[in-house]
């Protein structure tokens, strides 16, 4: 039975989590965080039991997730194990994995167990303070166990968290969740960010005159780039490669304007709607 977890990293994600973990569970929760205003809000709110902002003795903690930024997740991990007691679990909810599982295999004590984690949700807003309650319902979870977890373990993480604040777990092989995340997060974000800099080199003066589609379609472009830089470097090669991809589409679009082929411009667009409202 998980009765108490130890949150790192009390931002957007982390207090989103413990938030969830609050309303929809019995567990209690600690939090570790070098913000002190974090720390003393979220004691306020009464979201979390204690508020530290370094380890320096024993955490009697049945799960850790580590919500620091991806660049930062394998040192934190490396820092806290010593801390931790036997049969802990130890997670994460990184954009990226293959790092992250591959040098966490070598590190870990045997008697501790990690299950990498990725939960399908979030904004580009940031902080404890903009972080809500019901971020994760109805969204898919990613759940990566290392190989010396048992099945009960990952069983009992499933059930008594991420069941609870209303995610869906997905069981997947850490190389295809960076492979889909690049395809439907990672990739997208870099357009967003792309589209954002056109705008503003191309037409400054436009910018003021923006609507609902170059607003929606430029929204993550605001995420935190401490967390998008690191992401984007440990999944580099994915990236790149579906980003020549995506360059290939874009000629085959110019392509068409030369020759004004009306059929495959009106076939491109169909082709987007259709997949597009398949997703809704």
């Amino acid at each position: 039975m998980i009765k108490h977890v130890l949150i790192v990293g009390l931002g957007f994600m982390g207090g989103s989590l413990a938030k969830s973990i609050k309303k929809y569970t019995g567990i209690k929760i600690t939090a570790l965080d070098i913000n002190e205003e974090y720390l003393n809000k979220a004691l306020e709110e009464g979201i979390i039991s204690k508020g530290i902002k370094q380890v320096d003795c024993n955490i009697d903690a049945d799960v850790v997730f580590i919500c620091t930024p991806v660049g930062k997740i394998i040192d934190c991990i490396y820092e806290i194990i010593p801390y931790l007691k036997k049969g802990c679990i130890i997670t994460d909810i990184g954009s990226t994995k293959k790092l992250i599982m591959e040098k966490i295999e070598k590190i870990l004590p045997d008697d501790m167990y990690f299950i990498g984690g990725h939960p399908m949700a979030g904004t580009e807003k940031s902080g404890f303070t903009a972080s809500v309650s019901n971020l994760f319902k109805d969204t898919s979870y990613f759940i990566m166990p290392i190989k010396n977890v048992p099945n009960d373990i990952v069983k009992l993480f499933i059930d008594e968290i991420i069941i609870k604040i209303g995610a869906k777990p997905v069981i997947i092989d850490y190389n295809l969740h960076d492979r889909f995340t690049a395809i439907i997060s990672h990739v997208p974000h870099i357009v967003s960010a792309a589209l954002s800099n056109f705008a503003c080199s191309e037409g400054p003066d436009a910018i003021q005159y923006a609507a609902g589609g170059f607003k929606d379609t430029t929204r993550i472009a605001m995420s935190q780039t401490e967390m998008w830089k690191d992401i984007v470097i440990s999944n580099k090669e994915t990236i790149k490669e579906l980003l020549l991809k995506y360059s290939e589409i874009l000629a085959e679009f110019i392509s068409y304007l030369d020759k004004e082929d009306i059929k495959s411009i009106e076939k491109f667009f169909d082709d987007a709607r259709m997949y597009r409202s398949s997703i809704e």
